[in-house]
């Protein structure tokens, strides 16, 4: 009787992060199909796709890839991003009080790096925004802002461990993971009893190995300081958004006729 044997193979720069609940069960996403023009996945979860190869940041604008349905059509810029958040707060299980403040805080942040110079502008260049400097020319900038994924999953595999796995097999999660084009960035809201916790420096010890920026924010900071936490302890890839935008044109992702 012929014995059964797995067939392994690692698909290289094809990310798959499962996010929006503290805990989840691989067995959740599946292959539903194969044809001549692609492979098909269906997720229980939310499931942020990245192929590492485009160097393509995960946005704003990306948001009805990520969160597949029905969505009304807002054309009110404002209004679109305030959905967004409200969403993200809505249909993600994020843990605490200070982490949902961090995500009020980095929309806030976003929206008032456009505002700030369409105030100076509009009184020292008044009429036409064209020819206003980015991202002051277009409130619809605010699309290009990287999409915070709460409570996302990643695996690595313990270099101390001694064991070959085929498959890293540690799962870490953090609290908010941004895919900036070129490499992830793990951000996480730390109490008093996380700092310096043996559990806190495996994690972060891994993460950094494996690549990830990883930015710690305490609580008291964001009690403290509110939006100045984003723009004076997150990376120029997230505060200057604009800067690596990947489209010229600007594109509201809930304007759009959904058929």
């Amino acid at each position: 009787m012929a014995t059964s044997q797995y067939i392994q193979f690692k698909i290289p720069d094809q990310l798959l992060i499962p996010f929006g609940a503290p805990k989840w069960v691989i067995d959740g996403i599946a292959v539903v199909g194969v044809s001549t023009t692609g492979t098909y996945i269906q997720s229980e979860t939310p499931l942020a796709y990245i192929d590492k190869s485009k160097q393509v940041g995960l946005r704003l604008r990306h948001f009805k890839d990520i969160f597949p349905g029905e969505w009304p059509i807002v054309h009110e810029t404002a209004e679109a991003a305030d959905f967004i958040r409200k969403h993200l707060h809505e249909s993600c299980e994020i843990a605490t009080d200070s982490e949902r403040r961090f995500l009020d805080l980095y929309f806030e942040y976003c929206r008032e790096k456009i505002q700030v110079g369409v105030r100076v502008y509009s009184r020292a260049r008044p009429g036409d925004r064209s020819d206003w400097p980015t991202p002051y020319n277009d409130d619809d900038w605010i699309f290009d802002a990287l999409l915070p994924l709460p409570q996302a999953h990643l695996y690595e595999t313990d270099p101390l461990s001694g064991k070959y796995t085929f498959v890293p097999s540690r799962m870490m999660k953090v609290d908010f993971a941004f895919w900036t084009g070129k490499r992830l960035v793990a951000v996480e809201i730390d109490g008093s009893s996380h700092v310096g916790s043996e559990g806190h420096v495996e994690k972060d010890r891994l993460l950094q190995r494996a690549g990830v920026h990883v930015v710690h924010i305490l609580n008291s900071e964001i009690t403290k300081y509110g939006a100045r936490v984003i723009g004076a302890l997150l990376p120029p890839e997230i505060t200057e958004f604009w800067k690596t935008a990947e489209e010229e044109s600007r594109d509201n992702p809930l304007s759009d006729i959904p058929f």
